[in-house]
């Protein structure tokens, strides 16, 4: 109901944030609807809770004020996920640096699902992350876009599912419409499905792309700088079988120097050119040229 008095209802609520003042105008506009089934007509309400509604949201409002809440974050989890969740987490012990143990292992099952080689997508998100860590100061980019990345870059493909042809618009759907996803906002959901989406052909347009056009001007430039590491990342790896080991970055201002070292026995012939194809995105992000040298 607070989304709907806003006009804007997220496809999934987890994560959504709800202030006191929010939950004041609903509140009202509760109790100035004298009967059900007027309350029934109000934007956003569960007409089967129509009746108790009320009732309920006058007992939170009491919580924020015995508790001196100012806002509170909705979970789609209950009790029974938390208490299952936090003992897997005790005892295999917590992730570092990556995404949480519940966001990675949802992202890994539905890649897994829908995914004929994860081995590539994993080798991909291994070198996306290298390029990020190297380059988030100059990009603004922190931790929480690292996770958006890897995410995106172990889904990428998962449109392959339904058809290689614009497999990349099927990734975005496939994506955004999983309910194997946990643990992610609807905007983090979105921004994933959005980086995933540009892997390759076009880059993001205001003009063009209707879905990009609606995301906050801030949140465009992460999905631009996002998009412009996976597209290198993935050129990297064009022969899916591994043979870029690691890639180290040399920023210099007006160029940006990535040094490809592969295995000893690895032609990256293939590799460096694909991925010279597809550098423009990131180096408009950069401001900067990019040059690929094999070490």
């Amino acid at each position: 109901m607070v989304a709907a008095r806003v006009g804007d209802v997220p496809q999934s609520l987890n994560g959504y944030v709800v202030s006191r003042k929010d939950l004041t105008a609903v509140i009202d506009d509760l109790a100035s609807a004298p009967t059900i089934a007027e309350r029934r007509r109000l934007p956003g309400i569960d007409s089967a809770r129509a009746d108790i509604l009320l009732g309920g949201a006058i007992v939170l409002e009491q919580v924020f004020e015995a508790l001196k809440v100012k806002s509170f974050e909705i979970s789609e989890y209950a009790l029974r996920e938390g208490v299952l969740l936090d003992g897997l987490h005790r005892l295999r012990g917590g992730a570092l640096h990556h995404l949480s143990e519940l966001r990675r292992a949802s992202v890994f099952h539905l890649m897994e699902l829908c995914d004929d080689d994860p081995d590539h997508s994993i080798q991909v998100s291994r070198l996306a992350l290298q390029l990020h860590d190297s380059l988030a100061g100059r990009l603004g980019l922190g931790d929480a876009e690292r996770e958006l990345l890897e995410a995106a870059a172990l889904l990428a493909n998962v449109g392959l599912f339904v058809s290689h042809s614009r497999h990349h618009k099927h990734s975005y759907y496939v994506i955004r419409n999983s309910e194997h996803l946990m643990g992610f906002t609807d905007r983090e959901i979105e921004l994933i499905a959005q980086v995933a989406r540009y892997h390759r052909r076009s880059v993001p347009s205001i003009d063009k792309h209707p879905e990009f056009a609606s995301l906050t001007e801030a949140d465009q430039t992460v999905v631009r700088s996002l998009a412009g590491i996976l597209r290198i990342a993935i050129g990297m790896d064009r022969n899916h079988d591994g043979g870029v080991e690691r890639l180290e970055v040399d920023d210099r201002g007006d160029v940006v120097c990535i040094g490809v070292v592969g295995r000893d026995d690895a032609d990256l012939a293939l590799e460096t050119f694909t991925a010279e194809e597809r550098a423009g995105l990131l180096a408009d992000q950069l401001g900067a040229a990019i040059e690929f040298v094999i070490a």
